[in-house]
């Protein structure tokens, strides 16, 4: 056997290995809190984000999953907030317990 077919088996093997093991470990995650509602999506793409006015499509999407939309698309989580009420609720009365920054007490408090 010749050094690339060798290879070639291995890539050919390894592949699908690397995507179950990917998959049973996002499926059996610990539990985690509910997200909010939104398309149905997939590995694959299975919803069209939208390219040109996407603010038509989510003020149609508003009416049927409400002001926050979740959508996780080709491995990346986005967040739609739909209102004014629920970014200021979101993103300035509760930014301490959703921002990603550490708090820095020794910094901040003294």
């Amino acid at each position: 056997m010749s050094n690339s077919t060798l290879l070639t088996a291995f890539a050919l093997g390894a592949f699908p290995l690397i995507f179950l093991v990917r998959h049973l470990s996002t499926k059996y995650k610990t539990k985690q809190l509910p997200l909010p509602p939104g398309p149905k999506t997939s590995w694959f793409g299975g919803i069209q984000l939208p390219t040109s006015h996407p603010w038509l499509t989510y003020a149609r999407w508003k009416d049927t999953f409400g002001d926050i939309i979740y959508i996780y698309k080709y491995g990346n989580p986005i967040v739609v907030l739909n209102t004014a009420e629920a970014a200021n609720l979101l993103l300035d009365k509760r930014s301490n317990k959703y921002s990603s920054r550490p708090r820095r007490t020794m910094l901040n408090e003294l």
